[in-house]
């Protein structure tokens, strides 16, 4: 029987790669969206066209009784959640003068407490299966500040630290908890500011391997953390950004 794995946010950009990824690695992919019941299902569609399985689930995990409701759909249709990737993201770029308390909450409830109460579902049932991997995707923003994406970099920083909490808490039980943290990469998100030539050029200018990623340069490392080849690897954050971080 394959192993469940749930995606959040996986209905494009990212999450959609890892969602395809972790289905023709053999696990049943519930997908996670919020939006589009059309982009969700091609996923869903790309994942059997490849010979997996996949079920779309619609859920705003920015909203607590969203998660909740989620997880008691996928527990009694298809049984606790085994690999739980927390990759559901907002990024609204201004300056910190201009933000909103609205703007604010909308980044944090997405990107951390989303994170924290999918989390807080999956670890309860790992920890009686004796068995679990969380991988969240972060950003280098969680280490690396970039002006007029304050409350961003503050959601990214506040995952991260909750990877190490988790991975300190739960490793006893059988239990990895991981970041992977990504550079500039081809995504809807940032396919708009990629759209002006002198932008692009000057983000690849700080990028040492001198590229910007596709999607599919994340899910593979994700695959990689779900098997028992990376069963020591523990509360770390991996860089995927080219080197853009060392800058």
């Amino acid at each position: 029987m394959s192993k469940i794995a749930l995606v959040t946010g996986g209905s494009r950009g990212i999450g959609a790669e890892i969602a395809f990824a972790l289905g023709k690695a053999g696990f049943t992919v519930l997908v996670n969206y919020c939006r589009s019941d059309y982009a969700a299902s091609s996923v869903c569609e790309r994942i059997a066209d490849a010979g997996g399985e996949a079920k779309a689930i619609k859920a705003d995990v920015g909203f607590y009784d969203d998660v909740q409701k989620m997880f008691d759909t996928i527990e009694t249709d298809f049984g606790p959640v085994q690999v739980l990737v927390n990759n559901a993201g907002i990024e609204i770029r201004q300056p910190s003068t201009e933000y909103d308390e609205a703007t604010y909450d909308l980044i944090m409830n997405t990107n951390l407490k989303g994170a924290f109460f999918c989390s807080q579902r999956a670890l309860r049932t790992m920890v009686t299966e004796k068995w679990g991997r969380i991988i969240n995707i972060s950003s280098v923003h969680e280490e690396r500040p970039t002006a007029n994406r304050s409350i961003y970099s503050i959601s990214k920083a506040g995952m991260w630290q909750m990877t190490r909490e988790h991975a300190k808490e739960f490793g006893q039980y059988g239990i990895t908890v991981n970041s992977i943290a990504p550079g500039a990469i081809r995504t809807d998100l940032n396919r708009k500011v990629l759209e002006d030539p002198a932008y692009e050029a000057m983000v690849v200018k700080n990028i040492p391997a001198k590229f910007i990623a596709e999607p599919d340069d994340i899910s593979g490392l994700v695959v990689f953390l779900t098997t028992d080849a990376a069963r020591y690897i523990n509360g770390a954050s991996v860089y995927v950004d080219g080197g853009l971080s060392l800058n």
